[in-house]
């Protein structure tokens, strides 16, 4: 292979992996779809009839949340395997969706590409054992698998803890940073990680001794836990409130993060800058 060859070849490769990461890119960072119609009453009603957390919202966050919910639906591709796909579960999964992420104006799934799901649990790939819910990795990245019956049950009592499409979609959320292991570096800072990773020991231990209405399986790992008592969370706020108030506090600041003002001008504490982190609780007080 003579040297000019070798060149045109070269320059040859380098467009290749310029066009390959260009299209990986525009598919990574693709545009966001937004309504051109309004919200069907439809999805209203059952929103209405099953999702207790949208029934907490005040008449405008309602919109907003419902505005949420249909950028999601036109952004995410949900398929059944075997079985058909129906408007209560497009919306159920919908609302577990934008549940954890609420407080986070411009946040939205961008990597998510296809939500699957089945009528009952379902074989996880490679094991010889069954799940509800399932967030996708390798091959499967991109992609979340969930029981519709787990779904369904989810909605249905709220006071169990349990809401397999708020757990998956938490586990998205956990996975921002790379790695799923309970701490939200999106969201949390330096300072607030060394305390939760201590809250969250602590709450373990009192669940490993039987001295915890949080659920036993958030005593898995970390992961495990953050998933578990967000559910605990945003299903049954007021007990949480209660029973852990620690953990409620600090769950809230999370995930229902408040504008810092104080040490600002008076100026811009009166209009204080708008940043996707500064958003108000959403719960009606």
């Amino acid at each position: 292979m003579n040297s000019t060859t070798s060149i045109f070849l070269a320059i040859g490769i380098t467009i290749g992996i310029l066009i390959g990461y260009s299209r990986y890119s525009l598919k990574k960072n693709r545009s966001k779809k937004t309504p051109d119609r309004p919200f069907p009453h439809q999805w209203r009603e059952i929103l209405v009839q099953h999702v207790a957390f949208y029934n907490r919202l005040n008449p405008p966050k309602r919109t907003q949340f419902e505005n949420r919910i249909h950028i999601f639906l036109l952004n995410v591709q949900i398929v059944g395997i075997d079985t058909e796909v129906t408007h209560l579960d497009r919306i159920l999964i919908a609302s577990g969706a934008i549940i954890p992420i609420f407080g986070f104006d411009s946040w939205h799934y961008s990597n998510l590409e296809v939500v699957e799901i089945h009528p009952d649990k379902f074989l996880i790939p490679n094991t010889q054992q069954y799940a509800n819910g399932l967030v996708g990795w390798g091959a499967m990245e991109g992609r979340i698998k969930l029981s519709r019956k787990a779904l369904a049950h989810g909605f249905y009592d709220t006071n169990d803890q349990k809401n397999v499409a708020i757990h998956e979609f938490v586990h998205v959320l956990d996975k921002q940073d790379g790695n799923i292991d309970g701490k939200l570096k999106k969201v949390m800072n330096e300072i607030d990680i060394m305390p939760w990773l201590q809250l969250i020991n602590n709450k373990i231990n009192h669940i490993h001794t039987g001295n915890s209405s949080i659920r036993k399986y958030g005593s898995t790992n970390h992961a495990e836990f953050l998933a578990v008592v967000s559910e605990f969370f945003f299903e049954n706020p007021e007990k949480m409130k209660t029973e852990h108030p620690e953990l409620y506090q600090t769950l809230d600041q999370f995930y229902n993060p408040k504008p810092k003002s104080k040490n600002l001008p008076k100026e811009q504490q009166k209009n204080p800058p708008k940043d996707p982190r500064e958003v108000k609780s959403a719960l009606m007080n």
